[in-house]
């Protein structure tokens, strides 16, 4: 072998060594598209939130380099609703869908929730937790007082039921007014009650025999300009579905409290829901939590 060979070769090696080490650092220096997505008003860190560690799996499963960011300032569902529709510096917002949204913004059809945003148990004041009168019936709950968020779906969709709202606009003071019994009762989803009676200044009470329903889905909403990245997110949340990796990750999330919310020993009572969109994939079963009838 000539020495003008072995020089080469090795002239040839570093090369190449200097083209993947140059492409690594490129690589690492290159952050992916950052996604500011409006920071729900809650305490801690809303990087560990699901909505955004799901969001992150879904971009990742269609291999899209990403970097999420929380807005600055939290933002009530209104605001981020607007925010997002107007272009005002935030990308994506997750919330309960209605036919409004759907027309203002670009839902990724994809029940995040598995529906369960539209399975409902009381938070219940002292003076109705105490109270003999019974709660089995939709005329039952007509007679108490309700609270909700002023810009929430869920609030039309009660009074469009014929049951009596207390509307809030801060979300702290909706505990502070079932705590005082200026409210009878809180709905709250079954994803979410068990977490906020643990983290409720006052120990609430918890209704243990009724349920309220009506169909909804929490939904990822986009700009209208943003129609090819909540494309791409549909896409990565259905290659998550197929391979069990959404269902893990749901169940991770939110098994305990479905499981002590023991729905199917629940009485429901069904309400009309006249925000849900038409095209609501209701007719696809593997997108929705139904419970198992007792035996």
């Amino acid at each position: 072998m000539s020495e003008r060979f072995i020089v080469r070769s090795k002239l040839r090696t570093w090369l190449c060594s200097c083209l993947l080490f140059s492409g690594l650092a490129l690589a690492a220096e290159v952050p992916g598209i950052r996604i500011v997505y409006a920071r729900p008003i809650q305490d801690g860190d809303s990087s560990q939130l699901y909505q955004v560690r799901l969001l992150a799996a879904a971009l990742s499963k269609m291999g899209i380099r990403h970097h999420l960011v929380a807005s600055e300032v939290p933002m009530v569902q209104g605001r981020s609703l607007r925010t997002v529709a107007e272009k005002h510096g935030i990308d994506v917002f997750w919330s309960m869908t209605t036919t409004e949204r759907e027309q203002l913004l670009t839902p990724v059809r994809f029940p995040i929730d598995k529906g369960l945003y539209g399975w409902r148990i009381l938070l219940l004041s002292p003076q109705q937790s105490q109270s003999a009168a019974p709660l089995v019936h939709l005329g039952d709950l007509k007679k108490l007082l309700l609270t909700q968020g002023h810009d929430w779906p869920d609030a039309e969709i009660l009074r469009f039921n014929k049951l009596k709202v207390v509307p809030s606009n801060q979300y702290s003071s909706m505990f502070e007014m079932v705590a005082s019994s200026r409210v009878d009762a809180f709905p709250r989803s079954v994803l979410e009650i068990w977490r906020e009676q643990t983290e409720a200044k006052v120990q609430l009470p918890i209704e243990s025999s009724l349920i309220l329903y009506y169909p909804t889905a929490l939904y990822y909403f986009f700009s209208r300009e943003q129609q090819e990245l909540a494309h791409q997110v549909e896409r990565g949340l259905e290659l998550m579905l197929k391979s069990g990796e959404f269902e893990a990750m749901f169940m991770q999330e939110f098994g305990d409290a479905i499981a002590r919310s023991k729905l199917a020993e629940r009485h429901v009572i069904q309400l009309r829901n006249p925000l849900l969109p038409a095209a609501t994939p209701l007719n696809r079963a593997e997108l929705w939590y139904r419970p198992t009838p007792a035996k």
